[in-house]
């Protein structure tokens, strides 16, 4: 046999016509293919304990228990299964099982050969690095003094960088994202994260990419958001020459730059619909055009998606497709906001501030137990983005007063009077407190307050006089409908709507 040549197990429950054009394939990509035919899970083990192939290609007639057999004893071996069709519960069932890809037969000659060449191309791979491909488990890593049962990164060499601790969190509900994570990253799946703004949703979709089978090749980020809808395209897709006006040359788009890598996709709710289904099709078909091209172009890339708003809310309003939201909700992870992992904010904090005292060359100083007190009872509206700006500022500053004066005035911030209790007043001892405390509210506060006020009554007023009619106040107000819509979330006005301006199943701050 060929050095090229890769050994190739070909298990099938009948000699069909789907045999014959996937062995073609499979041969024609470079294998050295041994044909069997399967009569139960035991006697495809035995054949494979007495020569394991680098690649097992197995027909499936929907029963999961050959593979999970399989699984159980041959947990690292590259498989690719043919199936006569496929369903949103087949899919999950493979992506568990870690399943190469997957062929629907009747096998389509071109479009076969071309899966089985990308399916070498990734055994290659893995083959020249030795990686172990379930490798997927997060690094057991000794513990900080103060949380047991935590995991961080391992110290690094003086002039090395800190790694950052990640989802180290010992709750339940960190605890089962490692979980998804462990069985997801080998995979192919698209993923989608959700959670708050600032809760470190890249961070997951690295973990994703480096346990992944393709992380030797580019993770190419792309904010929906930060890029103007009618520029978004071109960046996503590419472009031609000529294609517009100043296209000299020919651009390869993010797709295009990702090939066999991971593309993340972040704020993808901010993507313009017309753009939606172009996304589509490329996630079903991994084919699309440049602007102003003739051909299509085929790429291999996972895609992982990210949003801090709820998609179906979006869908019930116009602004999101149905069909991608199905298409990319795969897999679904949800990331709580820092204030439901508090025990992971010491830990953070710890890396948060030698992180920094490394960059900017300053000497390290710990937090004394009140200003460790206040953070860990701060619900961190801004997640780990805030906390991470607050180590920032103590060790540029290295005051720990300011950080309490800080965390005090956030927390005063955040119990803004109703308009109902502004025009009554605080109640007089409050007023007496507020006048005496050291942490009273400044002039900059005050006017803060007032500003927000105002701006809250003048929202309600003007939905009044639209009798809640959203996008007419939007636009006698001058402002975005998303910007109403998240001001009206804020200041908790959806009290004062009446039943009827509510769509159906709306539920505000949810």
């Amino acid at each position: 046999m060929p050095a090229s040549q890769i050994p190739v197990l070909l298990a099938v429950r009948d000699m069909g016509p789907s045999v014959s054009v996937a062995s073609a394939a499979l041969m024609e990509a470079g294998a050295a293919v041994s044909l069997i035919r399967v009569r139960s899970t035991e006697h495809l083990l035995d054949r494979l304990m007495e020569n394991t192939p680098s690649l097992l290609v197995l027909e499936l007639d929907g029963e999961w228990s050959v593979l999970e057999g399989l699984r159980t004893r041959h947990p690292q071996l590259p498989v690719v299964v043919i199936v006569a069709h496929s369903t949103e519960e087949m899919a999950f069932a493979l992506s568990r099982l870690q399943v190469e890809d997957v062929w629907i037969s009747p096998l389509e000659e071109s479009s076969t050969a071309d899966r089985a060449q990308a399916v070498f191309e990734r055994v290659r791979r893995l083959e020249e690095t030795g990686r172990n491909r379930q490798s997927v488990l997060l690094p057991e890593i000794p513990v900080a003094a103060q949380s047991t049962n935590v995991t961080i990164a391992a110290p690094k060499g003086e002039n090395e960088p800190i790694s950052p601790p990640v989802m180290m969190g010992d709750n339940p509900g960190m605890a089962e994202i490692r979980d998804t994570i462990e069985k997801v990253s080998g995979t192919d799946v698209t993923v989608l994260i959700r959670g708050e703004s600032g809760v470190g949703k890249e961070v997951v979709a690295r973990l994703l990419f480096e346990h992944s089978r393709r992380r030797l090749k580019p993770f190419v980020k792309v904010n929906c958001a930060a890029i103007p809808n009618d520029l978004l395209e071109s960046e996503l897709f590419g472009y031609e020459a000529g294609a517009f006006t100043g296209a000299v040359r020919s651009k390869p788009g993010k797709f295009e730059l990702a090939d066999h890598g991971t593309l993340f996709l972040d704020e993808i709710a901010e993507m313009h619909p017309s753009l939606q289904a172009k996304l589509l099709h490329v996630l079903q078909d991994g084919k699309f055009s440049r602007l102003g091209a003739k051909k299509d172009v085929s790429v291999d890339v996972r895609v992982i998606c990210a949003t801090n708003k709820l998609l179906e809310e979006r869908v019930r309003e116009g602004l999101f497709r149905e069909d991608l939201l199905y298409r990319i909700n795969v897999v679904t992870i949800f990331l709580p906001p820092l204030r439901e992992r508090r025990d992971e904010i010491p830990i953070l904090t710890d890396y948060l501030l030698r992180k920094y005292s490394a960059q900017y060359g300053r000497e390290l100083h710990p937090l004394g137990a009140e200003v460790t007190r206040r953070m860990m009872g701060y619900d961190w509206p801004g997640n780990i983005r805030e906390l991470e700006n607050l180590c920032k500022r103590f060790v540029l500053v290295g005051n720990e007063t300011q950080i309490l004066r800080e965390l005090s005035g956030r927390t005063v911030a955040k119990v803004i009077p109703t308009p109902k209790e502004a025009i009554s007043g605080p109640p007089q001892q409050e007023k007496s407190n507020a006048a005496t405390t050291p942490d009273a509210a400044s002039l900059l506060e005050i006017g803060r307050r007032a500003a927000w006020e105002a701006e809250r009554h003048a929202i309600l007023e003007m939905l009044e006089a639209t009798r809640w009619n959203r996008r007419e106040a939007s636009r006698r107000l001058q402002i975005s409908y998303k910007a109403l819509l998240n001001k009206i979330k804020q200041m908790n006005l959806e009290g004062n709507a009446p039943a009827e301006s509510l769509p159906p199943g709306k539920m505000y701050g949810k």
